[in-house]
């Protein structure tokens, strides 16, 4: 291992102090607009609150449209998508065309409903649709379980590779990178968050594009990458095999690549919160779009950087000769070994790889900020009793305790990765049955509390049961093989013991013996569809539920909660088949007048 020299330390120690100085900046230039505004008598303390929540509402939609795009791409997927396309392929790649449609599906629905509410939390909606404060507590308590463990994950996985390529402490990395987003965060709020995620994605593009460009160079040309990429059984994007039990195919992945769309950037709290910061609606369709094209754009660079470093190894790969334990520590492993001669480069690597991890985090302490006022602290009495220019104080108290408890995570991940890669898991099953939680009350306007809540309850247990037992009883699915027959006969290089992620997967796969019975065959399906199963089992069965239970009401104060299609074709239906429901109200009505009168 090269380690780090001057210059990277330089680059990678600018890039901090960059990211937390344009936070600084941004947070003061909004609270000057905001005590502008009190000057002028056209703010009050709620002003101050919705300019660290939302921006005022005016806020640039290219910057937008950045800050949503990294602040969904966490440091794991720096490395983790590479190392999909070394160990599997590229059929992983063709989630881009389902994931597309999924931005069309969140524009033409799911936007189409939260955008004019100008809702700063999400869970306000199920609370307002469902009238069931009882379910949205629900929803935030189970979703931020989850939150708590992807935050000490998103921490741990970049300062775990600082701490191995410099042997600088991975818990003073956690604590440096927790207290700067925390500062800067909680100072400048939403407005600090956006402004950060553009330096931030900048860096992250440079960094990923110079190392395409230096392993496409080693290699020799984009056409030799793909060409020894085919020759070694690299290449498939078309598998139409409909098969649901095989780990990829062009269905499933089109599948997985749809409900990545519709679950975080159709609910994920960041990211409505930041397109509903966009002051009109046609400037806020254009950030989601561009966020569509940015999204596009760094994934295939991510997968692309994968399948060139593998060109570069595929005779004489780390994996088979052991000097790499996982496919994750492919990319960290060929800027160690291939550039580390470069002064600087290991640096800017580490801070792409930091850059991921900061927008991710700072997102999460704006989002729980942001979920807690709306939701629990805007109409307390506490806060009703103080002054309105001092309740913006709230909030920033919620952001320090909210950073604080990523660092105590980020920490105690090091000690307990297993247990924080099992909350990752149940993370994931919460997030595809809150999601038909939406669908639902948005396209079914018969659903109501009881049937809603009985459904997200019931795709919870399932989501969470099926992927407990894939993980538990399913069979790991193998990688593609590696190749040595190029290696020297004296292959001597320093093994590297380090991953960027932890691999759940890995660390709890079953044990059973071989010669054991075939697991059942639901735990065999591929992990693409378990959103599927989430979102319809929560769609079906609250529907059912709610046709049970009724009543259900389909007065016109809850028309804005549902999908304007949908209310419409409620109505006519409603005129189709109960013809004479007005007549017989007030027949009712008529009739209770003569009984009154009769006494």
């Amino acid at each position: 291992m090269n380690g780090f020299s001057g210059w990277d330390w330089a680059i990678f120690s600018i890039f901090l102090c960059g990211s937390l100085g344009t936070g600084v900046v941004a947070g003061w230039i909004g609270r000057r607009k905001v005590k502008k505004k009190q000057k002028e008598g056209s703010e009050e303390g709620g002003g101050a609150a919705e300019e660290f929540l939302s921006g005022g509402r005016k806020m640039n939609p290219v910057m937008i449209a950045m800050s949503t795009m990294i602040g969904a791409i966490s440091s794991i997927s720096v490395v983790g998508n590479p190392a999909e396309m070394y160990a599997y392929g590229t059929q992983l790649w063709s989630n881009l065309f389902g994931m597309c449609l999924g931005f069309i599906y969140v524009h033409l629905v799911i936007l189409t409903v939260l955008y004019p509410l100008k809702i700063t939390s999400v869970y306000t909606y199920i609370e307002k649709r469902f009238k069931s404060p009882a379910l949205r507590t629900f929803t935030v308590c189970t979703t931020f379980i989850g939150t708590f463990f992807y935050m000490g994950l998103c921490s741990y996985a970049p300062s775990l590779a600082m701490e191995t390529i410099t042997n600088f402490p991975a818990w003073a990395s956690v604590i440096i990178l927790g207290v700067i987003c925390t500062v800067y965060t909680a100072w400048g709020g939403v407005r600090a968050v956006v402004w950060t995620d553009m330096l931030q994605s900048i860096v992250l593009f440079i960094g990923v594009i110079f190392i395409i460009i230096k392993a496409t160079t080693d290699v020799g040309s984009i056409s030799e990458v793909w060409t020894i990429a085919d020759n070694y059984n690299r290449v498939e994007f078309f598998n139409f095999d409909p098969s649901p039990l095989q780990r990829h195919s062009f269905w499933l992945v089109s599948v997985q690549g749809y409900f990545y769309s519709l679950l975080v950037m159709g609910m994920g709290q960041p990211q409505v919160q930041r397109i509903c910061s966009v002051e009109t609606w046609n400037k806020a369709i254009g950030a989601h779009y561009l966020n569509m094209v940015l999204n596009v754009a760094l994934y295939s660079l991510l997968n692309y950087m994968g399948l060139a470093v593998y060109a570069l190894y595929a005779g004489c790969d780390p994996m088979g000769t052991g000097e790499i334990k996982k496919p994750d520590q492919i990319v960290p492993f060929y800027v160690d070994q291939e550039l580390g001669y470069l002064h600087g480069i290991a640096g800017l690597f580490m801070a792409a790889l930091y850059a991921g991890a900061l927008s991710s985090y700072s997102s999460q302490i704006n989002a729980v900020a942001a979920v807690l006022w709306e939701d629990f602290f805007k109409n307390s009495k506490m806060v009703a009793k103080m002054e309105p220019e001092r309740r913006p104080i709230v909030i920033v108290i919620i952001g320090v305790i909210t950073g604080c408890a990523g660092i105590v995570s980020g920490i105690i991940a090091g000690f307990a990765g297993g247990i924080f890669q099992f909350g990752q898991i149940i993370l994931g099953c919460i997030h595809a049955p809150l999601l038909g939680l939406f669908i639902l009350g948005m396209c079914n306007p018969m659903a109501n509390k009881v049937g809603s809540t009985i459904g997200f309850s019931t795709s919870l247990l399932f989501n969470i049961w099926i992927t407990l037992g894939s993980v538990f009883y399913g069979e790991p699915d193998p990688t593609l093989p590696w190749y040595e027959d190029e290696c020297p006969i004296l292959n001597v290089t320093s093994t590297m013991s380090y991953s960027t992620t932890i691999d759940a997967f890995t660390t709890m796969s079953s044990t059973s013996d071989p010669n054991d019975h075939e697991p059942f065959a639901l735990y065999m399906v591929s992990y693409t569809l378990y959103s599927l199963f989430g979102v319809s089992i929560t769609f079906f069965v609250g529907s059912i539920a709610s046709l049970a239970t009724g009543p259900w009401s389909t007065d016109e104060s809850g028309e804005k909660y549902l999908h304007p299609t949908f209310y419409k074709l409620m109505r006519k239906w409603e005129k189709k088949h109960q013809p004479n429901s007005l007549d017989i109200t007030a027949a009712k009505s008529t009739n209770d007048l003569i009984e009154l009168e009769k006494h």
